[in-house]
């Protein structure tokens, strides 16, 4: 009756829709759910940006747990992270005053909406560090890793050191993998480490093979400036290639194509042709730099079968043994740039070699939460230490393969007595490259492994 609509109305909306205290805890928790009854659109609304939207958020990343690497490496990714949870917590500071609004004239409104404010603060403070840890990242990632997959920075043809391919390019993925000792943010750096990653995508088997640094006679591309410049081959050792470049305004403006770093892009097409294998993509890394990356994942283990001795430490570093090893050694940052740098222990070639079995180690052992725990510290030292024409996802993938010790099929090193970098013969040296790869596709040896 219509007597009994007027006491519905005197006695208000906490005795038709439930107290405004028990209301304001479910808006917290359930930003939108008191409001479907009577503002049915904006209770809608304000479910989907703070129920809804993080709680897919959090399935889908569940979902692709196995890359939670190229998830944290994904600038897109990152943004949607900060975005989805400030919406959040704006949606409960919304359902929040709304439910002020519709109890306006219950007693003492005003000091409970205040405590309820500030418990969505309280709340909100890790949502809005993490969006703002996501946002830095964003932007730090976004300078390393490439934004679109681009074409290969070097193809063979005939005009190439040979005219045969002994396999098909598009059935192996070859990366180069290249590390200097210089500092931070220097990026006029020799590239003592040279690796080239091939990749059979179908079966997951990888090759890894070692330039040296002094190999000598590296030639380029016809028609390109280094060419020009160089038509009987590179005056100086292959690791000079990059600061070389990088003094010279005309050849950085020619090589810098699609913002990449003109001094690898470069480097790449001289060991491409040079060695007849397409290069589809680098990977630049300052070794110093990448101490940080090292210890912010918690380091790794390595068992040393001799005592290897050390060179001094970097700059910065803390002061290092004279050695390491026989035995089981746990390496930090500084004790595993260390033993890739140390040259008296062996020898250069020798070198090359506990490079790559750092490399291997570190793919191998680095866990996703080990790489997500040292995130913020990771994705900050990598902007300083890390270029790459990689996209984040084919970046993360590189590291899958490298950290799964059974798809390393085969490495080798292009060191004596195999060939010799101070007279090479480069079509030798495009017959063990060709032997390599044809092993990947067939999954036989290429007899050329050490």
């Amino acid at each position: 009756t219509g007597l009994d609509d007027q006491q519905r109305q005197l006695r208000g909306p906490d005795r038709q829709e439930g107290s405004p205290g028990a209301q304001r805890r479910e808006s917290v928790l359930l930003p939108g759910v008191p409001a479907f009854r009577r503002r049915p659109a904006l209770a809608l609304l304000l479910v989907l940006a703070g129920v809804i939207a993080p709680v897919l958020g959090v399935v889908w990343a569940y979902a692709n747990r196995d890359d939670l690497i190229g998830l944290a490496l994904s600038p897109r990714f990152l943004t949607g992270v900060a975005v989805v949870g400030l919406v959040a917590i704006v949606a409960r500071l919304g359902a929040v005053a709304e439910v002020a609004h519709t109890f306006r004239r219950s007693p003492g409104i005003g000091s409970k909406t205040a405590v309820a404010t500030l418990g969505v603060v309280a709340l909100a403070l890790p949502v809005l560090w993490v969006s703002m840890q996501a946002n830095e990242a964003r932007g730090a990632v976004a300078n390393v890793f490439s934004a679109s997959d681009g074409d290969p920075l070097f193809t063979p043809s005939s005009s190439g050191a040979s005219s045969d391919a002994a396999v098909d390019p598009e059935a192996v993925q070859t990366i180069l993998l290249l590390g200097g000792d210089a500092g931070p943010g220097r990026w006029g750096l020799r590239t003592d480490t040279m690796i080239l990653v091939s990749v059979h995508e179908a079966s997951g088997r990888t090759s890894l093979v070692s330039i040296p640094r002094n190999l000598t006679g590296l030639q380029f591309p016809p028609g390109t400036p280094l060419a020009d410049e160089f038509p009987d081959g590179f005056d100086d050792l292959a690791n000079a290639v990059f600061p070389y470049v990088s003094t010279r305004d005309d050849l950085m403006a020619h090589y810098g194509r699609d913002g990449l770093q003109a001094e690898a892009v470069a480097l790449s097409e001289g060991i491409g042709y040079s060695l007849d294998v397409e290069i589809d993509d680098y990977a630049l890394v300052n070794m110093q730099g990448f101490t940080e990356v090292i210890d912010a994942v918690g380091g790794f283990t390595l068992e040393l079968g001799q005592q290897v001795p050390l060179p001094p430490s970097l700059p910065g570093e803390r002061p290092l043994p004279e050695s390491i090893g026989p035995g089981l050694v746990e390496m930090d940052g500084a004790l595993a740039i260390a033993y890739a740098r140390s040259r008296s222990a062996d020898s250069d070639y020798a070198r090359m070699g506990r490079q790559r079995q750092l490399l291997a180690a570190l793919g191998s052992q680095v866990s996703a939460a080990d790489a997500l725990g040292g995130f913020a510290t990771v994705t900050g030292v990598l902007d300083d230490s890390m270029r790459t024409s990689l996209s984040a996802g084919e970046f993360s993938d590189l590291l899958d393969r490298l950290g799964d010790n059974s798809a390393i099929h085969e490495s080798v090193g292009l060191t004596p007595p195999l060939i010799n970098p101070g007279s090479p013969d480069y079509a030798f040296i495009v017959t063990v490259i060709d032997a390599v790869e044809g092993a990947l596709v067939t999954g036989a040896t290429s007899g050329y492994a050490g």
